[in-house]
């Protein structure tokens, strides 16, 4: 999320932090940044803190090696997983101090005590498993130099590390690295055999403006801090070495364009959301009469690295898919290959008897393709005990059969409206058999390259399946974005998308004449016209096959995942928009903000 409101600390003996560890998150602080390190023989620490929202936090500092391992066994049991770690040695003890944040879904390694050839062996061999390290603290014991270090498991920009350079050393490496393209992400300065050595790490993608410092004397530190902060920037990053029996910083400075007083309209909206429901990224489109005519970024892509989100990165759509499923769906019932009355199950029928035991319900037997888009199947509702959300283990097609065997329709199709992402699962099957295509290369083919939104792709279920230039998600509340079966999403959740894409395919089915439509004008207007069959609520809007429809001509769709809310509005004058973000709660009052928050944004612009 955007911070506005930080402070930051440094010199602090461990009874000062503590009072301060008090003071602050009695204020509403959280710890984003701890160091420690040696100053005039005691052990000291400098803190990072800011007002920001998200999941629960712990942290640590000054224990021993032992009590770190105890806190991060009996803390990962809970669902908490160090995010930061620093560890330093005051005369002969080693003291570490860490911060754990409770994440779930995003897979994590942490080891201290290596030998520097255990550290590059242990590098070697998670970066080949797709590993990325997120910070490293070596320190002195005595038996030498060791190595702690935290890692997480997900795809990304390509990035670099290096450790053990002499001040001169890290200054022309931070100089190669930034002709290369690369962003210095975190870098520590710590004290070996008495002189100060430094690891850094770098990453190849975008960032906000800033500095960096090394070396920089305790008794100038503060000056630096108050010009910095005079300028506007954001300390990101800290550390401290003892240095004789004084000490030395090395630090990362950014600035935060959007709250900037020159930042504009739109951040005046965007940003107090942003920091409310503590999203990490925004991203928004905004049309009028088939053109866009701007878009937004704000915030992180992802807030491991402070990857700054763009308009060009990709985010989760969620059930935005529907609208882009029913369009694939009228687009063979335009070819004469499709029509509302086919059958679903049975011989003969779309789906034949691929799926689930036979015989077949009467009610199975009764379902339509027509229900299928409009909702009305009699059954498998976006509940609890929604399908696509259970038997993760299960591939699609043993999913599909498990449904049909263990989740029987309740009323007859038809006849009751309950929200389906089943139902829009087998209509990507459907699209399958019909087509002779798997579910993306139809939509692809026929749909997101006649629109111009060709470059989008299907979300991948982890991190590790991340693609590039696609936002990370974050979950609150021990909510895994990366532990849900995106993968058997497509037709009903699993675009991944820019919000201008997102916009270029509706304007290939929004009725106004250019561009051109996909879909003949009788089966466009068939599309957004509203079921006989209601949804209970709300009662001024109704569900048509695929969008949400009102009496005032206005056509959209929402979607909510963890990490994920989207949105695609299109009223009946021409205008559009299209907006993503990389948190979602589903069931709170964030997707209705949201919606609102937009329609907002595009009056201001």
């Amino acid at each position: 999320m955007i911070i506005t409101d930080w402070q930051a600390r440094h010199g602090l003996t461990a009874a000062e932090h503590q009072a301060e560890f008090d003071r602050l998150t009695g204020r509403g602080y959280r710890l984003l940044k701890i160091a420690g390190y040696e100053l005039g023989g005691i052990p000291r620490f400098a803190s990072i803190w800011a007002i920001q929202g998200g999941s629960a936090w712990r942290a640590r500092h000054g224990i021993s090696a032992s009590d770190y391992q105890a806190a991060v066994t009996s803390l990962s049991s809970d669902g908490f997983r160090p995010v930061d770690l620093s560890v330093f040695r005051s005369g002969n003890t080693v003291l570490f101090s860490a911060i754990w944040e409770q994440e779930q879904g995003l897979e994590w390694a942490a080891r201290h005590g290596l030998t520097g050839d255990e550290y590059q062996a242990l590098f070697t061999d998670l970066s080949n498993k797709g590993f990325r390290l997120r910070c490293v603290s070596p320190y002195e014991d005595q038996n030498g130099v060791r190595f702690a270090c935290i890692w997480d498991r997900y795809a990304g920009p390509a990035w670099t590390a290096r450790h053990g350079l002499t001040a001169q050393e890290y200054q022309d490496e931070f100089n190669a690295q930034k002709q290369r393209g690369f962003r210095l992400v975190r870098v520590v300065g710590y004290p070996i055999g008495g002189q100060i050595r430094y690891a850094g790490i770098w990453e190849n993608s975008p960032g906000h403006p800033g500095n960096a410092a090394h070396g920089l004397p305790h008794a100038d530190y503060q000056g630096q801090f108050d010009a910095n902060s005079a300028a506007r920037l954001r300390l990101v990053d800290v550390s401290g070495a003892r240095d004789g029996s004084s000490a030395r910083y090395t630090t990362i400075w950014e600035s935060t364009p959007e709250t900037s007083p020159s930042a504009g309209a739109a951040a005046g909206l965007v940003v107090p959301f942003m920091q409310k429901w503590a999203v990490p990224g925004f991203s928004f489109a905004l049309a009028r009469n088939g053109a866009i005519r701007a878009t937004g970024a704000f915030g992180y892509a992802n807030r491991i690295t402070r990857e700054i989100a763009t308009p060009n990165h990709r985010f989760r759509v969620a059930s935005v898919a529907k609208p882009i499923t029913s369009t694939a769906v009228h687009l063979l019932i335009d070819q004469g290959r499709l029509a509302l009355t086919d059958k679903v199950f049975g011989t003969g029928a779309l789906l034949g008897t691929t799926y689930g035991t036979q015989p077949y319900s009467a009610r199975l037997a009764a379902l339509r393709l027509q229900h299928l888009l409009e909702h009305s199947a009699g059954g498998w509702a976006n509940d609890s005990d929604d399908p696509m959300f259970q038997q993760k283990h299960l591939g699609q097609d043993a999913l599909i059969s498990w449904t049909l065997n263990n989740r029987p329709l309740t009323t007859d199709p038809g006849t009751t409206y309950a929200y389906s992402n089943f139902g829009y699962c087998l209509l990507g099957r459907i699209i399958e058999r019909v087509s002779g295509m798997s579910y993306a290369q139809f939509v692809d083919r026929s749909v997101m390259e006649p629109s111009n939104a060709g470059q989008s792709v299907l979300a991948g279920a982890t991190a590790a399946n991340r693609h590039g230039q696609e936002a990370m998600y974050f979950g609150l509340n021990r909510e895994a974005p990366y532990e849900i079966r995106v993968d058997r999403m497509d037709a009903h959740g699993g675009w991944v998308m820019t919000p201008a894409e997102v916009l270029r395919f509706l304007f290939s089915v929004d009725g106004l004449p250019t561009p051109p439509d996909l879909l003949r004008p009788a089966t466009r207007t068939a599309m957004t016209t509203a079921s006989s069959v209601r949804p209970v609520t709300p009662t001024e809007s109704g569900y048509a096959r695929g969008w949400w429809v009102n009496n005032v001509g206005t056509i959209w769709h929402d979607g909510t995942l963890p990490g994920t809310q989207a949105t695609l509005v299109r009223p009946s004058d021409g205008r559009a928009w299209s907006a993503v973000c990389n948190t979602g709660r589903p069931n709170t009052a964030l997707a209705a903000e949201f919606d609102d928050l937009m329609w907002k944004v595009q009056q201001a612009i």
